[in-house]
Formats: structure tokens, sequence, C-alpha cells
């Protein structure tokens, strides 16, 4: 009883701490003002998520802590059957999570391409500007 209790302790101060650092973050990504709509966007769905996996640890913390006083019954499997599905959600979120920032990557990765090309191709103009010579001097030249 004494480790499960501190092992729910443990998962409690992790929740905390958690749900601090999310905040944070949040706080830091909504006060930029030049961020996209789909980045806003993003930022607020990974706050949302991992609230709510903050909360599902929490809770899972506090199945844990009052676990033992359940009877063993068709309750203690009825409970701990809810704890391990509150479980399960907390890693699809996790997984959704990490699914959302590969996408989030990939996008970025794309406007990072397009931007390199709009250069490159700026760049190749202005080039082509520069070692062309005029059209004034060629038109003298092949008047001679």
């Amino acid at each position: 009883m004494l480790i499960s209790a501190i092992v729910s302790t443990l998962l409690l101060c992790l929740a905390i701490l958690m749900h601090g650092m999310n905040q944070a973050s949040y706080r830091r990504s909504s006060a930029a003002r030049d961020q996209p709509d789909y980045l806003r966007s993003f930022h607020a769905s990974q706050f949302r998520r991992r609230t709510a996996v903050c909360f599902i640890l929490a809770g899972v913390a506090g199945a844990i802590m009052i676990g033992h006083f359940i009877p063993h019954s068709i309750f203690y499997l009825i409970f701990w059957g809810c704890v391990m599905l509150l479980v399960f959600w907390m890693v699809i979120l996790a997984m959704v999570d990490i699914m959302a920032i590969r996408n989030l990557l990939l996008i970025e990765r794309d406007r990072h391409i397009a931007r390199r090309r709009a250069l490159e191709e700026q760049y190749g103009k202005s080039r082509e500007d520069r070692e062309s010579p005029p059209q004034d001097s060629v038109d003298e030249n092949s008047a001679e």
C-alpha cells in the first residue's frame, strides 16, 4: 500500500508539473501575434489534448490511491477496467499529438521548400539581368 501511495503521489506531481508547463507553453504561443491561423489553431488543439492527458493522469493517480479500498468483487473489475480505459485513452491522445506534430512539421517543411524555390528563382532572374548585356548596346553593335 505504501508503494502504491508513493507511485500515485509521483503521478499526481507529474500531472501537476505537466499541466503547468502546458499552460506556460500555450501562453507563450498565444502571445505571439504574428502567427498564421493554422499555427494558432494547432497550438489551441494541442493545449486541449495535453490538458486532457494531465487530467487523466491525475485521475489515474487518484484511482491508484483509492483502488485498495474497493472490495474484491465485480466492482473491483469494473473500477480497474475503467482505469485501464483511461490509460488507453491517454495513449490515444498522445499518439494523436504525435501525428499532429508530424503533420505540422511536414506543412512547415513544404512552406520552407516553396520559399526556397521562390528565392532561388528570384536570384536566378537577377543573376540573368546582371550577366546579360543591355539591349541598346546589342543593337548598336549589330548596326555597325
